[in-house]
């Protein structure tokens, strides 16, 4: 949320609690009002001419005169904390929540945003403690707490306590945390294969399936696990299967498939689904994995010819660079300025991203199926287009 918006809030916040002043100012000294009143008029004068932090100060002596408007010290430690000024949102919070006056309402929210300060903070032991103990009760901010929860245990990787909180978030949230389940047992089915628990891993792969048909996450660890036990066929029917699952994610089974194929007494099963694929929805990693197997097949001068009529329909730096590597094996390119030009195109390579977040735009060469930028799931794939996969 964007300062001016937080500040407005605080405005508002401020305006009310002044009116309720001025309502009950029979029981208020008219001088504590009247300077009340001319920090705001100042507060306001400073946002309405950019001063954001004059304003802030203004806003705060008003605010240490005016008594418990905690909606205004709410936003006003929204705002530190949005500003990076964690340790003043804090206090803030810490003072509100010592105030006896506050009602069991009220103790909750302030509650809630001294976990989010604590969070914002790294402390994350300290907010795990708070949150805990809020979701032991029933009451308006439950679901808040748990999601906030869930964010920890997401960043500290506990898997299975965040599985806990999705698999009771599922039944009011709907089909995003099913979603985010899937994910969740399949960072689990991770962990047990580290721990060399491929049986563990198994049942957590299957649970995912179970939340999420078409979780692809899912497909390609299964298919791991198929070829690393030799289960070649079983192997290749599950990283097949991602075609229909999600066509923006198939590149990233071509690498196992082909390996899968090459295991088999033939290859006419990968050479018909790239076929199927390159109709449907043809990108560079099929195009590639086509001319690679038509070299095998048929020779480097027919991957080429392959290579030069799909460059002619869809050009990308990835495949004209595996072009220029075929025709100089074939010795067509012999010039110096060829080489030259495959130097520029490997180094191109190199250098650019491959997935891109469609939420936030954040790129990477690696494939992240929690963005780290926003932490949203699933929104990071294959970047497509002349300089893309």
């Amino acid at each position: 949320m964007p300062d001016s918006i937080l500040l407005a809030m605080l405005l508002v916040a401020i305006s009310f609690g002044y009116l309720m002043g001025r309502l009950q100012k029979k029981k208020q000294p008219s001088t504590q009002v009247s300077t009340v009143t001319k920090d705001y008029f100042v507060g306001l004068n400073y946002l309405l001419n950019e001063q954001p932090d004059e304003a802030i100060d203004a806003f705060i002596h008003a605010l240490d005169l005016g008594g418990d408007n905690v909606d205004a010290y709410l936003a006003l430690g929204t705002l530190f904390c949005k500003r990076g000024e964690v340790e003043r949102s804090i206090r803030v919070h810490q003072d509100l929540l010592a105030r006896p006056s506050l009602t069991p309402v009220q103790s909750r929210r302030v509650q809630l945003e001294l976990a989010k300060d604590y969070m914002y903070a790294g402390l994350f032991d300290r907010a795990e403690a708070m949150l805990t103990e809020m979701v032991k009760h029933h009451h308006e901010l439950k679901s808040e707490a748990l999601l906030q929860l869930l964010k920890i245990y997401e960043q500290e990787k506990e898997w299975l306590k965040a599985i806990d909180i999705a698999e009771s978030l599922k039944r009011n949230q709907g089909l995003h945390y099913y979603k985010a389940l899937a994910l969740y047992y399949c960072e689990q089915a991770e962990e047990d294969l580290g721990n060399n628990n491929r049986a563990s891993a198994r049942r957590h792969i299957k649970v995912a399936f179970a939340r999420d048909k078409d979780c692809v996450r899912a497909s390609l660890l299964l298919g791991r696990m198929d070829y690393e036990e030799g289960r070649y066929r079983d192997a290749v029917r599950t990283l097949e299967n991602i075609a229909k699952q999600n066509v923006r994610y198939i590149s990233l089974s071509i690498p196992m498939l082909e390996k899968a194929y090459n295991n088999l007494p033939s290859t006419k099963g990968l050479k018909n689904y790239l076929v199927r694929c390159l109709n449907e929805s043809p990108t560079s990693m099929i195009v590639l994995a086509m001319s690679r197997l038509i070299e095998k097949e048929q020779g480097k001068r027919f991957a080429t010819n392959f290579l030069i009529a799909q460059l002619a329909k869809r050009p990308t730096l990835i495949g004209l660079n595996r072009l220029v590597t075929l025709q100089q094996s074939l010795g067509q390119l012999e010039h110096e300025s060829f080489r030259l030009f495959k130097e520029l195109t490997n180094k191109m390579l190199v250098k650019k991203p491959v997935f891109a977040c469609s939420s936030c735009g954040f790129k990477s060469k690696e494939m992240y199926w929690q963005c780290p930028s926003c932490k949203q799931w699933s929104s990071i794939s294959p970047i497509t287009g002349l300089e893309g996969e």
